[in-house]
């Protein structure tokens, strides 16, 4: 399974909490704020199927966006 790679490519999308999570080279969800709390939008793949990850991949994936976000 492959890993996920977490970015934050603007100072305004850390203003807005929304950090990208890609997946082979797709953008295959974000983070956002709703009603104050951190939440994750998984985004189906293009094919419309159901995207699979790793839970321990995802757990450091949340991690790293976490560490990103505060950095700003």
């Amino acid at each position: 399974m492959r890993e996920i790679e977490v970015r934050v490519v603007s100072l305004e999308e850390a203003d807005h909490e929304t950090a990208e999570f890609w997946l082979g080279g797709r953008l295959c969800g974000f983070t956002r704020l709703d009603e104050g709390e951190l939440v994750l939008t998984i985004e189906p793949s293009d094919d419309g199927r159901a995207v699979s990850v790793n839970a321990h991949s995802l757990h450091d994936a949340l991690a790293e966006a976490k560490r990103l976000l505060e950095s700003y």
